[in-house]
């Protein structure tokens, strides 16, 4: 049987809300984690398809075949991905930059955005969040997922940064976190089709019914119905062009600063 990752973020809600809400059949299982847990049982074969990070498919080439029109892709704004700093992001060489071990993606764009677009080489260390409070030792932290959401709301430092937005601002493309990636294992082809075909009807449910999903799960995210609903609203689920543009140009910097070797293609699922 297949067993399919769920990020337990609310960006995730959404395409696999037809699942999660039992409003489409899934003969499958179903496996929660944060991005980085489910990047590492992927590769593993402890899980056999998530929607993972991005970046994930560039550090392992030739291990994940993608899922065609699948992604969380911001548009521009992200809200979700928040670096905090008591400096200006431009003063932030050899400074403590602390970044969150949740995301591998979002460590190597903010990387991007701090050594390519900014110039600056900051010391960076490791955080566990929701666990680790880094703000006594470093002079910027990235946060991600709700958790980044709800400390722009309350966040004492001077400066905070939406990375999608740094993105857009310095390319003028959406910024693709995860793609549903495939452990290629010719044995599940099969099912992968089923699957494929169960996550397309879920995306499609819940892109129709965005409005309905945040006021039915603020409580689960623990956010504003109309913030989870603006949210929801600044991701592409889809991969087209754009979306295909905006992942080349990020594993192009990625690779400039060494974070990955050169992506030579993007194999799918057919």
């Amino acid at each position: 049987m297949i067993k399919l990752g769920h990020i337990i973020y609310s960006n995730c809600f959404p395409p696999h809300s037809g699942i999660v809400l039992q409003k489409v059949p899934f003969p499958f299982k179903l496996v929660e984690g944060i991005p980085t847990q489910l990047n590492r049982m992927l590769n593993e074969g402890s899980i056999d398809v998530s929607p993972s990070s991005s970046i994930e498919y560039a550090m392992n080439q030739g291990r994940y075949v993608l899922l065609p029109g699948l992604s969380i892709t911001s548009k521009a704004n992200v809200m979700s991905i928040l670096l905090e700093s008591t400096v200006p992001i431009e003063e932030l060489n050899n400074k403590v930059v602390a970044m969150t071990t949740a995301s591998a993606t979002s460590v190597v764009l903010l990387r991007i955005m701090l050594e390519i677009r900014y110039g600056v080489n900051p010391r960076y260390i490791l955080y566990e969040q929701s666990v680790e409070d880094p703000s006594d030792r470093s002079d910027a932290m990235l946060t991600i997922g709700d958790l980044a959401i709800q400390r722009s709301m309350v966040t004492t430092y001077a400066h905070q940064y939406d990375l999608g937005a740094l993105w857009h601002e310095f390319t003028g493309l959406p910024f693709v976190f995860a793609l549903w990636q495939v452990n290629d294992r010719k044995n599940i082809h099969k099912e992968l089709q089923r699957l494929y075909d169960i996550l397309i009807k879920s995306k499609a449910y819940g892109i129709l019914h965005l409005k309905e999903l945040s006021e039915e799960s603020a409580s689960r995210f623990k956010l504003p119905p109309e913030v989870l609903f603006a949210y929801w609203n600044l991701f592409s689920y889809n991969f087209n062009e754009q979306e295909r543009k905006g992942l080349l140009t990020f594993y192009g910097y990625a690779a400039e600063i060494g974070a990955i070797e050169p992506v030579k293609e993007l194999r799918f699922f057919s």
